[in-house]
């Protein structure tokens, strides 16, 4: 793609934020419950998306509660772990979970689609153990849940439906996120990821 063809994407982008006002996060952070009995946590998440997690699954009695992730980037010389997933299970275990209803889903894929990759090893594991799911629903932090929502739909197919539970970000919201500089480059970054995904991605 020339110059001019990013640039008038750029552009689009732009004019969309313009328009779509407050409504944008609501867009990049939806909540949206499908009837399911497994609930997965996309593993590169606070804290306090952990306690989220718990809670969810008593409110919802899920039966099964699923970790995705990829390799930590940082911090794994001082860790005896080296992905996301299994750094959020051992969370919800120090935090009272039951680990027999835990199940670690972890892929090895660092630099390219980091989401549709977890997306599609999760794929690989309900194929082999939970053939007959039909529904989801995933658990992550603020903006980043609408565009995990169509990379997972998009590796997981029509068969299973897709829910997205959207944690509120604990330093903005939708009313405010343009009011400090995380809120705005977190959204941005994210309206931008949302835009790409939804009409020009390809797995790599």
């Amino acid at each position: 793609m020339t110059i001019w063809g990013w640039l008038l994407i750029l552009f689009i982008i732009f004019i969309s934020l313009l328009l779509l006002g407050n409504n944008l996060y609501q867009i990049l952070a939806p909540v949206h419950r499908e009837k399911s009995k497994i609930l997965v946590l996309e593993g590169a998440v606070s804290d306090y998306v952990i306690d989220s997690a718990i809670r969810e699954f008593k409110a919802g009695h899920y039966r099964l509660l699923i970790t995705t992730g990829t390799p930590l980037e940082w911090g794994h010389l001082l860790v005896s772990y080296n992905n996301t997933a299994q750094l959020a299970a051992v969370s919800l275990i120090k935090s009272g979970f039951d680990s027999t209803k835990l199940v670690v889903v972890s892929t090895s894929e660092i630099r390219n689609d980091r989401t549709f990759n977890s997306a599609k090893e999760l794929k690989r594991w309900l194929n082999s153990h939970e053939p007959g799911v039909r529904s989801i629903n995933i658990m992550t932090l603020g903006v980043h849940g609408g565009r995990s929502r169509l990379l997972f739909q998009s590796a997981l197919g029509d068969s299973i439906q897709v829910g997205i539970i959207s944690v509120k970000n604990f330093y903005y919201g939708p009313h405010n996120w343009w009011k400090s500089g995380k809120g705005f480059r977190e959204t941005v970054n994210e309206a931008i990821g949302y835009f790409y995904v939804r009409f020009f991605f390809r797995p790599y």
